[in-house]
């Protein structure tokens, strides 16, 4: 076993015992333990060691509070006061400039809870992908099997929690960006809802359906990041577990995932696990709408000018939002409120509604096409279009990989996630 912390609260007593020097030491360590490659990949804008040591003394203060001294990455669309922000882009600072505040959430880790912010994690470029890919970083890779890739947007952050870089990172989630790498990297995650901050607060993909969120080793500190900026939740009674919406996830792999669901106190009702099936039918079609159709809004002004610098993967994703027609919309909205109507009449019945977030484990590069996107908007379309609270949870498949599984709740007055995690540990 390391010497080195882990778990928050590992991280918690080393600072305390040891002091912030030797806990900056020590996240150098682990640091140093990644290759050149899975560095570029996973992470960006590193402070040189005078300047970490400094962020663990600064911190020193609030050594007492819920989260003192433990080291966190923020996924590189939360904006740091005087700092530049890239969106896995190549270009983006020379648009916008450097930032002139920093972001509420990681602020609040930091200021309120007492964590530090030791740099920030790559991403699929603007956020618009669910792989982890990045031509000009490179191709975020799975932290076990490097053949295969870590899953996206939130890549980078799943990586380095899933290799025990930190014991958190921050994460956003606009269509499954916790959810997915989350589930192929096999670590724990928190959606909030897209309605609870500020507007600017993160570069956005998609004004509207943007969420922040966090992820984590295991279910025990995500209870305990959880709780240190959201305080107490609601207890959650039974949820449904509503199966895999009729695309035909291999047996093996769902009953795996529904082992899950159960563990976290899921029970099956057929007619309402049909009632969603038939609801969420076209949501795989109405979020690239909508949510495309948003994402190229924020990019209008310099789309074209730059169109070189883009992945140019990103780039058609963009073109073909602002192409969208107010026939494509308004049929896309009505695809919206036909699931928001069957999560409204499901949650009257169930705590919770419990899915899968991947379709079985992490795939390779040459594996994620157009099938293997549509297979993952299918099922995290849903929860998006309708703007809900989640945690994202992994499951162990016969291969030996892990898979996603997500816990979605009606609102964030109602959202239970300590109910669920504690089943866990």
């Amino acid at each position: 076993m390391s010497l080195l912390p882990q778990s928050v609260e590992d991280w918690r007593e080393f600072t305390l015992t040891r002091g912030p020097r030797m806990a900056a030491e020590a996240f150098l360590i682990k640091l140093g333990a990644l290759g050149a490659d899975e560095q570029r990949a996973a992470l960006c804008g590193l402070p040189d060691v005078a300047t970490l040591t400094r962020r663990f003394e600064a911190a020193w203060p609030l050594r007492e509070a819920a989260l003192g001294g433990v080291p966190f990455l923020t996924k590189d669309l939360y904006f740091r006061a005087g700092e530049p922000t890239f969106a896995g882009s190549t270009f983006l600072p020379e648009e916008i400039g450097a930032a002139r505040t920093t972001s509420s959430l990681p602020a609040a880790f930091q200021n309120d809870a007492g964590a530090i912010e030791c740099g920030r994690t790559q991403l699929n470029e603007f956020a618009f992908g669910l792989t982890g890919e990045n031509p000009h970083s490179g191709d975020c890779p799975h932290p076990e099997r490097p053949e295969l890739l870590s899953g996206g947007s939130s890549s980078g952050s799943a990586f380095a929690v899933a290799r025990g870089l930190v014991p958190f990172a921050l994460a956003t989630d606009t269509a499954g960006s916790i959810r997915v790498p989350c589930g192929y990297c096999g670590v724990w995650g928190l959606r909030l809802s897209p309605d609870i901050s500020p507007v600017g607060d993160i570069f956005p993909l998609s004004p509207g359906y943007d969420t922040q969120g966090w992820i984590t080793r295991t279910a025990k500190d995500l209870r305990q990041v959880s709780a240190a900026v959201l305080g107490e939740a609601p207890p959650a009674g039974a949820g449904l577990w509503a199966g895999d919406l009729g695309l035909g996830i291999p047996a093996d792999d769902l009953a795996a995932m529904r082992a899950v669901a159960m563990r976290a106190g899921a029970q099956e009702d057929a007619a309402a696990s049909m009632l969603l099936k038939l609801a969420f039918t076209e949501a795989a079609d109405a979020y690239p709408t909508l949510g495309g159709h948003a994402a190229a809004r924020v990019h209008a002004a310099w789309l074209e000018r730059r169109r070189a610098d883009y992945d140019p993967v990103v780039w058609a994703r963009l073109d073909v939002g602002r192409r969208r027609t107010y026939e494509e919309i308004r049929s896309a909205e009505t695809v919206r409120t036909r699931v928001i109507d069957a999560f409204r009449t499901v949650f009257r019945r169930h705590h919770f509604i419990a899915l899968p977030a991947t379709f079985g484990g992490a795939v390779r590069k040459a594996d994620s096409d157009a099938t293997h996107r549509r297979r993952l908007l299918a099922l995290n379309a849903p929860a998006s279009l309708a703007g809900l609270p989640l945690v994202a949870a992994p499951a162990k498949l016969p291969n030996g990989l892990t898979a996603g599984v997500q816990f979605i709740f009606p609102d964030m007055a109602n959202f239970g996630w300590d109910s669920v995690l504690g089943r866990f540990g």
